[in-house]
């Protein structure tokens, strides 16, 4: 299948991508209904379907869970570390604002990314891979993507500041661990992927100029 033009990947991938706009709007609208249900009634008998969630740290001697797990002795030695997943659920106009914000930021910049890729594959399944507008939609792609790591790194701030400031484990703060949230909650493969979506924006500025100059040539 070819690259570019009539009946290339490109079509196919505009579908796609066609078919997760339409999807994603009819989820959005599902949600904001959620959301506005639960801003004029926190209470809801909806807010089952409302959570936040995060992971914590149980403090040491809370319970012990040495006897929970074993493993054959010939192969490995095993450790339990205690974590408690913990699911909140509102009763305040303010807790469902917050991540109703939150949470739409994030979509939005999903949606711009999908926008931006369909319109590129559009012009790629025309002929033209390298047009200026196509240099455009990739880069703002990219910056939507790494816009979305923001996001989820904001997303993490702000929970770890709830937790500290309103739970509490045995009578003791709610622990947040670093290594967990590096291994979870950092977003290395979004920050890495949006990187290379503007990278390649720039392999396509490169092809343009070759474009360019092959015309002025010929």
């Amino acid at each position: 299948m070819r690259l570019f033009g009539p009946g290339s990947i490109s079509t196919p991938a505009r579908v796609l991508l066609e078919v997760l706009l339409v999807l994603i709007c009819l989820y959005l609208v599902v949600e904001g209904l959620l959301f506005a249900t639960l801003l004029v009634d926190p209470l809801h008998p909806m807010r089952k379907y409302f959570q936040v969630t995060a992971f914590a740290a149980v403090p040491p001697g809370v319970w012990q869970p040495d006897d929970l797990v074993r493993v054959d002795p010939r192969s490995a030695t095993v450790q339990a570390d205690p974590w408690v997943y913990l699911t909140y659920r509102p009763v305040s106009r303010l807790f469902v604002l917050v991540p109703a914000i939150a949470n739409l930021s994030g979509w939005a910049c999903v949606l711009l990314v999908l926008v931006n890729l369909r319109q590129a594959f559009m012009n790629i399944a025309a002929g033209t891979p390298f047009p200026r507008v196509n240099i455009r939609c990739i880069r703002i792609a990219g910056w939507a993507i790494l816009g979305f790591s923001a996001v989820e790194l904001l997303i993490s701030a702000g929970m770890f500041a709830y937790m500290r400031a309103t739970t509490t484990i045995a009578g003791q703060p709610a622990g947040f661990p670093l290594g967990l949230w590096l291994t979870i909650g950092f977003p290395l493969g979004t920050i890495a992927s949006g990187l290379a979506v503007v990278v390649l924006a720039e392999i396509f500025k490169a092809g343009a100029d070759l474009q360019d100059d092959q015309a002025l040539t010929v």
